[in-house]
């Protein structure tokens, strides 16, 4: 009679378990940061990560078959030792790439992807010691509950082969089966799978790194902002972002942006937004963690939106845009999940750095109420903007010839807050809307002026607005 109770996982469960909860889409995604993780640890530690071009000379291309499904990159490969010891096992002991900015913290990465993906799979590395393959065969699970092993062969290697990973899956799952034998279905999961990439790898892709779907490259998302410096007669102004910046636990180093990306609308773009219930995918807050985006252009309460004193997101925002970057060698620090595709919400570094998402939002959104049916006036500033990267932002030599200037904190943080201009006092003004029918004003837009001209609504409103306060001061 044994003296001890079985404990132990079956591998059915913990693949069950290890896949059931992340989507097919953020499963390919980990592979691709296990190719950027690779980049990482093969430019060590002395590379500087805020190196515009960082990633270049990189790539990772994604293939997908109806049948099968590969992914092949040049970033390093992975080394027999590491292989043997750490790589393929379910869950990470010790860290590969410790002290490094990466974002791979828990070791399931790899294998959970190869599991939702296929039943049978093969991962070819060549490193800079040789070249190896591991299969998992597709009765893996079927080979029993103590056998967690993967065989291992040594290839032949030469002086010109490409140093990276290559991972063939096939045997594909019933679930992925389904979704790409069918050749729209696949060609619609294609394009969602291209921009989930934009929507995680955009400034990654900036700083170099290549990234192909079945051979078309994808082109990454711009994160500008509008900036100017203007000096007037009485008082300075400037349309320029919120910059926040400070160094947490001394490891994580985070970068706040907020501002303006495009001009505030006018009300006829707001209700043309309205009425056609589209919402400017730019706007809203982007975070990153290093380098890789975790939430994309949100407009809810996890970045600060209808809490504490700031409004809920509406069209009349669409101008706003953020951006939050948070760097650590240490990734266990960083505020992302497992997942690393949202946020951390018991991080009390986010906590902080959320007040001052907030702060810098409140600014933006006030601005944006104070110029309210103003367009006109406030366009007389922000047309003498330019869109600038938001590299340039966390440029701190670039920033200081603008003329940027910031105020140091006793907490060690750093805020650099714009002078924005303010409309004239010297009148009271109020807002003037209503509705009619579409036929009345078309009809009064042809009575004055020709049938042939686009007029927007507001415009005829205006018109005939100051025709009538023209003849009320002329007493006609």
């Amino acid at each position: 009679m044994a003296d001890h109770v079985d404990g132990s996982p079956t591998k059915a469960f913990f693949i069950s378990m290890l896949t059931r909860d992340i989507a097919l889409h953020d499963a390919i995604l980990d592979l691709l940061d296990n190719c950027l993780d690779g980049v990482v640890i093969s430019q060590g530690i002395g590379a500087k990560k805020s190196n515009d071009k960082y990633y270049e000379g990189f790539y990772a291309e994604i293939t997908i078959r109806k049948d099968s499904f590969e992914i092949k990159d040049n970033c390093g490969g992975i080394s027999r030792d590491v292989a043997e010891k750490k790589a393929f096992r379910m869950g990470r002991s010790t860290a590969v790439g410790e002290g490094l900015p990466t974002v791979g913290i828990y070791g399931i990465g790899m294998k959970r992807a190869i599991f939702k993906i296929g039943k049978e799979a093969e991962v070819i590395s060549k490193y800079s010691g040789g070249s190896f393959s591991v299969k998992i065969p597709e009765n893996w699970a079927e080979l029993g509950d103590d056998n967690w092993q993967f065989p291992i062969k040594d290839l032949k290697v030469s002086p010109s082969d490409v140093k990276g990973t290559h991972i063939i899956i096939s045997k594909l799952s019933e679930s992925v089966e389904s979704q790409w034998s069918d050749k729209n279905s696949l060609y619609s999961f294609e394009n969602e799978l291209r921009q989930a990439i934009q929507a995680s790898y955009s400034l990654i892709i900036e700083k170099g790194f290549k990234i192909k779907l079945n051979g078309q490259e994808v082109t990454p998302f711009k994160f500008d902002f509008l900036f100017s410096y203007d000096k007037g007669k009485k008082k300075d102004w400037k349309i320029q972002p919120y910059l926040f910046k400070r160094i947490y636990d001394e490891c994580v180093d985070v970068h706040l942006i907020v501002g303006f990306y495009a001009t505030i609308p006018n009300e006829d773009e707001t209700e043309e937004r309205l009425e056609s219930k589209r919402s400017s995918p730019e706007a809203g807050w982007t975070i990153v963690c290093n380098d890789r985006i975790i939430i994309f252009n949100d407009k809810t309460h996890l970045t600060g939106w209808g809490e504490a004193g700031i409004p809920q997101y509406h069209t009349q925002f669409i101008g706003i845009r953020g951006l939050v970057i948070f760097e650590s060698s240490k990734p266990e620090k960083l505020p992302m999940t497992t997942t690393k595709r949202g946020i951390d919400l018991s991080s009390a570094i986010f906590a902080d750095v959320k007040n001052k998402m907030r702060e810098g939002l409140k600014i933006f959104t006030n601005y944006t109420n104070q110029w309210k049916g103003r367009n006109e006036q406030e366009r007389l500033y922000s047309n003498k903007t330019t869109k600038v990267s938001h590299a340039s932002l966390s440029d701190e030599s670039w920033l200081k010839g603008k003329g940027v200037n910031f105020k140091n904190n006793k907490d060690g943080s750093s805020i650099s807050q714009p002078k924005l201009p303010r409309p004239s006092t010297d009148k009271d003004y109020e807002y003037i809307r209503f509705t009619k029918p579409k036929d009345d004003i078309d009809m009064v837009k042809d009575y004055l002026w020709d049938a042939s001209i686009d007029v927007k609504p507001s415009k005829i409103g205006e018109e005939c607005f100051d025709r009538f306060l023209h003849k009320a001061k002329n007493g006609s």
